[in-house]
């Protein structure tokens, strides 16, 4: 199922492992972004070798984003342990959708988080609202929703939210693919459903763009910065 039209298509991803499911319980708390966030990340440079995507892992530097795509925490270096686990599978099945060149190499941002919500804690989703990435190609799988209501994801037009032309929850083993270029997208709060439970969305945010733009290294690392 390519994007359609409008820039997105929603997709089935392959089946979620226990060692998967099991790593989303061993993030580290993200000081950078409000209260309710555990997080890991890391950086990849992809390219496509004998009809695969082949994911190279790079060397552990902080996250830097331009303060223009996240108001919260951009501008800054934000300092996040590695990701455990490997999501190669689940990343091919977007790029492979997503249909990019293949002649060229890319790079993609990992994020893997949890984000909680209890009778103390607000179940933000987005704390930097309503925005894009900034990048070629997003990816946002989600392999959990525990106890939860709420997480909709909503796609924007515009930055001030005024034309929405899709709302849905993307549901747990889902992915939604966006073209970044084309849209904004916001996720609501969530909301326990069982207050004596816990509860928590489990979502991997995978942010793709050509090597030749890359969101790595010295140099982009001041630019982004120095933007700010």
């Amino acid at each position: 199922m390519a994007l359609n039209s409008e820039g997105f298509s929603i997709i089935n991803l392959p089946t979620i492992t226990d060692d998967i499911k099991n790593s989303f319980s061993n993030l580290i708390f993200d000081k950078y972004m409000g209260n309710n966030r555990y997080r890991r990340f890391s950086q990849y440079r992809v390219s496509h070798e004998a009809g695969i995507w082949i994911l190279n892992e790079l060397p552990v530097r902080p996250y830097v984003t331009y303060k223009k795509y996240n108001k919260a925490a951009g501008g800054i270096k934000r300092f996040y342990e590695p990701l455990q686990v490997r999501f190669d599978e689940y990343i091919r099945s977007g790029l492979q959708e997503f249909n990019i060149d293949s002649s060229i190499d890319w790079q993609i941002n990992v994020h893997q988080y949890r984000v909680i919500v209890d009778e103390n804690i607000e179940g933000v989703s987005v704390p930097e609202g309503i925005h894009c990435d900034g990048h070629d190609r997003v990816m946002i799988c989600v392999f959990e929703r525990n106890n939860i209501s709420g997480g909709e994801m909503k796609l924007f037009k515009d930055i001030e939210g005024d034309k929405c032309f899709h709302k849905g929850i993307v549901e747990k083993g889902q992915a939604a693919l966006l073209n970044d270029r084309m849209m904004f997208h916001y996720v609501s709060n969530i909301e326990p459903v069982d207050k004596s439970e816990s509860s928590y969305r489990d979502v991997l945010v995978v942010a793709i763009s050509k090597w030749d733009e890359r969101w790595y290294g010295e140099a982009f690392d001041k630019k982004a910065i120095e933007d700010a």
